[in-house]
């Protein structure tokens, strides 16, 4: 590829904020122009048609084929605001090693955990805070799940008895919970569901 000149550059340059601002007058005369946050489209599958769009070789392998995705918006005194979304492969999900996923669903499998968890995402951060948890018993097995949560890499320790959640995994747990909440959460969803 030839290299362009500076006055080449600039006339593309030119040229994309002319298409950029013919797009946003088309928009605002459309009127779908709106504030900043999370859009939710008007079709109620707009999720599955965009993963049905996906194929190819990533996508398919040995009959197995598709992806998932999620993502979230979240802002909580545990964490301040987090915009976060992934896509996987199903094959690649069927085919990873289920040892690693097994590690965290084990840690997440007790409630004092999930209250923990909690806790922290509403912006509790010290051992002492935590400890006030009702039915969390002694120093001791507090430590014991936070050492638990932290060997899955859901709890990370800036300073010594100063904790958060990671904040990559902030909204896949927040998934996890909502899936295993599953219809008890009905009529809280998005427009659309």
């Amino acid at each position: 590829m030839a290299r362009k000149t500076t006055a080449e550059l600039a006339d593309a340059v030119e040229q994309l904020q002319a298409r950029l601002a013919a797009l946003e007058s088309a928009n605002l005369a459309a009127g779908t122009s709106r504030a900043p946050g999370p859009a939710f489209a008007p079709e109620p599958f707009w999720l599955l048609d965009r993963l049905a769009r996906n194929s190819g070789p990533a996508f398919e392998r040995d009959g197995v084929e598709g992806s998932v995705a999620y993502g979230g918006r979240v802002r909580a005194p545990g964490t301040g605001e987090l915009v976060w979304q992934v896509e996987h492969p199903v094959p690649d999900v069927v085919e990873a090693d289920l040892g690693a996923a097994a590690a965290v669903l084990a840690a997440l499998g007790h409630p004092l955990r999930l209250e923990i968890l909690r806790r922290l995402l509403l912006g509790a951060r010290t051992l002492g805070e935590l400890q006030e948890i009702e039915g969390t018993g002694t120093t001791g097995q507090v430590h014991h799940h936070l050492r638990e949560l932290r060997a899955a890499g859901l709890v990370v320790s800036q300073r010594r008895n100063d904790y958060a959640i990671a904040a990559e995994r902030v909204v896949p747990l927040l998934v996890i919970v909502a899936a295993a909440l599953g219809r008890s959460l009905a009529g809280h969803g998005a427009p659309g569901d």
